[in-house]
């Protein structure tokens, strides 16, 4: 799993409470929190493969039912959400096979033919292949937010670039992340456990720990620790990001101490080379990664970003049909989502500050 970068030790957060995030459009870093959702329940809690829940044809399940109790849980805290996917994947970021979208087209197809031959072991290692288990979790999980009438968009690049640039636009409220590299990429306000259940599985344990929503403003924290976001950045580089492991003996403290006695990474390297080794840098690597995250690619298209009535029949025909999930529950549950739903329109319509983003879904519901 990519690990984000570590920055609890000198970025403030401040807890919020659910009121302060009512009428507010919240962008997602899809992945992660759909992960999130995914790794939150299995059978008998153990992690693996072996024991996650998943249907009669062998598929996972649990990211179906976290995204419908998800977006029922916005929409009762009177909130918006729009989902962002990742593009196009950095070489530095890597860590699957070089052809994602071929592998993941002929494993669907042996496990259609397996599933066809009434071979539910080999229908179960192919549904549960790195190959096919999560680009199939990303591909259903888009096709339910948009049976729930769900806005979601595809990034040029990384998702948390994407949900930054949506809130620097204007267009959201909020980023919400589990990560920090959102901060990397500019975002000015993050969200971070933004749950109902208001715990989360402490990593590689089978415990739970409490957890309160907490927002994070980048502009003062900036200034707290007297950087700027070009500083910020060379920071991420020192102690570790998705695209650089960091140098060895460097945290976020020391990094931070760097950039306070030497102002950037170069001088940093100039000075400091015979305490750390250095050697895994170089120019062109240093450009690399900063313009990654300080001149992200992002989408510019926001024409189709708008929250329409949850489609019922399309919910059941991939939840109940596809994956023969219980009608019943799938129902009650699909009904708590359209009623949420009706009065998340009905106090943003109330509401005088609300954006043209959601002036347009209003003018297409009322």
């Amino acid at each position: 799993m990519i690990m984000g970068i570590k920055l609890q030790q000198i970025i403030k957060r401040k807890k919020v409470d659910f009121s302060q995030l009512e009428g507010k459009i919240i962008t997602i870093d899809a992945p992660n929190i759909i992960m999130g959702l995914f790794n939150f329940s299995y059978k008998n809690k153990i992690y693996s493969y072996e024991e996650m829940m998943t249907d009669r044809t062998q598929r996972a399940i649990s990211h179906l039912y976290g995204i419908l109790f998800r977006i029922n849980f916005y929409y009762s805290k009177k909130i918006f959400p729009i989902f962002c996917f990742d593009g196009r994947i950095s070489d530095l970021k890597r860590i699957v096979t070089k052809d994602q979208l071929n592998d993941f087209r002929f494993i669907s197809k042996w496990y259609r033919d397996a599933l066809k031959s009434g071979d539910r072991n080999l229908a179960r290692y192919y549904a549960t292949s790195k190959e096919f288990l999560w680009p199939n979790i990303l591909l259903e999980s888009r096709k339910l937010l948009s049976a729930l009438g769900v806005p979601w968009l595809d990034s040029p690049a990384s998702a948390e670039s994407q949900c930054a640039h949506l809130v620097k636009e204007g267009i959201a409220h909020y980023s919400n992340s589990q990560d920090f590299d959102s901060l990397l990429f500019g975002c000015p306000r993050v969200i971070q456990n933004l749950s109902k259940s208001l715990r989360r599985k402490v990593q590689n344990k089978w415990n739970y720990q409490k957890i309160v929503p907490l927002s994070i403003n980048l502009e003062q924290n900036l200034k707290r620790l007297n950087l700027d976001i070009f500083q910020l950045v060379d920071l991420a580089i020192l102690i570790g990001t998705d695209y650089f492991p960091g140098i060895k003996g460097i945290g976020p403290k020391t990094a931070l101490k760097l950039l306070e006695n030497h102002h950037n990474l170069e001088n940093i390297i100039s000075a400091e080379k015979e305490n750390y080794d250095f050697t895994s840098l170089d120019s062109e690597l240093i450009s690399y990664i900063r313009k990654i995250f300080l001149l992200p690619e992002v989408s510019n298209s926001f024409d189709d970003l708008r929250w329409d009535l949850p489609n019922k029949s399309q919910v059941f025909e991939l939840m109940c049909e596809d994956h023969h999930l219980n009608k019943e529950r799938v129902e009650n549950n699909i009904n708590k989502v359209v009623d949420n739903y009706h009065r998340c329109l009905k106090f943003f319509k109330s509401d005088q500050g609300y954006s043209t983003l959601i002036q347009k879904t209003l003018d297409a519901i009322f």
